[in-house]
This record gives C-alpha cells, sequence and structure tokens, in this order.
C-alpha cells in the first residue's frame, strides 16, 4: 500500500474498533451544514451526514430548494443522529452558522452552494460534478475564489479512496508507469446524464494513479453509443501529459436498482466492488482473492475534516486538482 493509504487504513482501523469515539480536533468538534439533505434526487445527504458524524464532525443544520422538504430532512436527520438539527430557509443563511458547508444538492445548485461558502468564509465539500459541464469557466472562478480566500474545498469523489485494494490486490503495480485506466460503473439513469453522473469518478481515479500536470490534454475521445436513450456505453480518450500518455476506458451500463456493478483495472489489473450485509465494502481481483476495505466516503469525509487542519500549500494542491478536472470533464463531454 503507498503511504497516504496505510495511514488512512490504519486510523479507521482504530475507528472501526473504537465506534463509540469521536476523533477531537483541537478539543472542538466542527460544525457542519448540509444543503440538499434529502434522498429525492441525489440521495447521498443521509449518509454524508452519518460519516461526518461518525469522524468527529456535529450536522446541526439543513437547506434545500423546498422549504416541506428541507423540514422534513432536518426531522428525518435529526431522528437518524440522535440530536436536533435546524432547517435553514436558504444555504446562505445556512453556511454563516457552520464551519463547512456541504454541497449535496442537485448540479445545477452547486454554483449557489459554493457561494454561499465563499460569502460565509468557511470550507465546502461539494458533491459531483463540480458543476455543469457549460459552467466550467464559472466553477474554475469559483476555484480560484476558494484559493484566494484560504478555503478548504473538495468534491466528493470516492474512488481514489478504493485504491487500498487495488495496493493490496497487486502490491508494486502502482510503482510502475500506468498506461492504461479502466472503469465500470452503473449509473441509475440513461443517456447522457449517465456520463455526466460518472465522469468524475474516473478523472478522479485517473489523477490519484497519474501525476498529471497542469496542462494536460485530451486526444480521442469517443463513444460507443451516442443515443439519447443508451442504457449501455463506453466512453474513450487518451489524456496526454506528465509521464507519457494514459488510455481511459469508461464502461457504463444503467442500473436503477443496488447492488449496483462496479470495478477498475489499472494497466488490466482489474479488482471488482462487492457489497455484503449492511453496505460492507469489499473488492475481488480476478483470481478469487479479495479484500475488504472502509468505505470510500467515510475515508473522504475523514479527510476532509483533517484537513480543515491542514496548511495552505497542501489546500492549494486539492485546489490544482479540482480545476483540473473540471477541464477535463467539460473537454470530454466538449467532444461527444
Amino acid at each position: 500500500m503507498s503511504a497516504i493509504v496505510t495511514r488512512l487504513f490504519e486510523k479507521f482501523s482504530l475507528l472501526a474498533e473504537r465506534s463509540e469515539a469521536f476523533v477531537k480536533f483541537d478539543s472542538t468538534v466542527p460544525t457542519v451544514g448540509i444543503l440538499g439533505a434529502g434522498r429525492t434526487r441525489q440521495g447521498l445527504g443521509p449518509f454524508l451526514a452519518n460519516w461526518f458524524e461518525k469522524s468527529g464532525a456535529r450536522i446541526t443544520g439543513v437547506a434545500g430548494r423546498d422549504d416541506t422538504r428541507t423540514r422534513n430532512a432536518a426531522v428525518e436527520i435529526s431522528k437518524q443522529l440522535g440530536h436536533d438539527v435546524s432547517a435553514y430557509d436558504n444555504a446562505v443563511e445556512l453556511a454563516k452558522t457552520v464551519d463547512a458547508l456541504v454541497v449535496a444538492c442537485p448540479v445545477e445548485g452547486h454554483l449557489a452552494g459554493l457561494d454561499a461558502a465563499l460569502s460565509a468564509g468557511v470550507a465546502c465539500l461539494c458533491e459531483k460534478p463540480f458543476v455543469q459541464a457549460a459552467d466550467a469557466a464559472l466553477g474554475l472562478q469559483r476555484v480560484e475564489a476558494f484559493r484566494q480566500a484560504g478555503l478548504l474545498l473538495a468534491e466528493n469523489c470516492q474512488w481514489p479512496y478504493a485504491l487500498q485494494a487495488l495496493d493490496a490486490l497487486h502490491p508494486g503495480l502502482r510503482e510502475q508507469p500506468v498506461r492504461s485506466l479502466t472503469m465500470r460503473l452503473s449509473p441509475a439513469h440513461p443517456g447522457r446524464v449517465m456520463i455526466e453522473d460518472s465522469l468524475s469518478h474516473v478523472l478522479s481515479l485517473l489523477q490519484a494513479v497519474v501525476p498529471l500536470p497542469a496542462d494536460a490534454a485530451l486526444r480521442s475521445v469517443v463513444q460507443s453509443n451516442p443515443a439519447p436513450d443508451a442504457s449501455a456505453n463506453v466512453v474513450r480518450f487518451e489524456v496526454v501529459g506528465g509521464t507519457g500518455n494514459v488510455a481511459v476506458a469508461l464502461h457504463l451500463q444503467c442500473c436503477p436498482q443496488q447492488p449496483r456493478p462496479a470495478w477498475f483495472a489499472v494497466n488490466g489489473a482489474r479488482v471488482d466492488r462487492q457489497l455484503g450485509e449492511n453496505y460492507a465494502i469489499s473488492f475481488a481481483s480476478e483470481d478469487g482473492r479479495s479484500v475488504n476495505v472502509q468505505d470510500p466516503l467515510h475515508l473522504l469525509v475523514y479527510d476532509f475534516l483533517a484537513n480543515l487542519r491542514a496548511n495552505q500549500r497542501e489546500r492549494t494542491n486539492a485546489l490544482d486538482r479540482i480545476a483540473l478536472r473540471i477541464r477535463l470533464y467539460a473537454g470530454v463531454l466538449a467532444k461527444l
């Protein structure tokens, strides 16, 4: 395993053994608000609330597009967490009351959520994709605004945290030059939205396995099925820059119901995600070996909270990765 993944794995092994213990940050508990806490579309609000509290934060409020749904979400999350969670009229009012804002609403609301965090001067975890492809320039402006303000900003891309499984099942693989990355995901909806919903995942995984420069470029972007109602598609492209060209293939198969199959392969070495009881996650290699892993979403949330204390250089590097991902995301979709 890489040193970073090993450290994260060790931290979460301790959390699993002492599930009642909260991580303390300078004897304070960070407060977090969630924009889009319901399960109408994205559905991640309750899961994020759970992992933030298990990682040492406290969810204090929610906001959303509809007052009634927001109040209902506040009631449900209060029951889930065992303490009161307030409903706020809008993201701006919510952001004023917390240390970090989670933007978990549909993508068309992301810019407003980012602006609310900027206005309040608080950290932000934004659901993927960061912005719609058509709003790429506006997304890059927001990234720069967070940079200038010295605020923590992250995108909810979980798959890099699953590399612990690849390292365990294929030790030494990532010490070799990466020439190909293949991924299979199973979005709930067909057509172009299937690509829009999945592309950030494979791009973030690519960034985690290849040191891409800021000027990395796209080449040979194609898809196997451009039909507007396509239930299956393969998007292929090359990324040029850094240590050489990397061939990327994103296999998509519409799957409305859980469990949704997912796997990825680096240089042909593949690991398949397996979901067990109570959403226990493991990965299996093609020869039948398997390894249990901590939920990548939990790892991401834990890392985000730890980075509330990160230095400016670490935050700047994270912003550089988000900016590049926005450019690549918009670039791929523009060529399809």
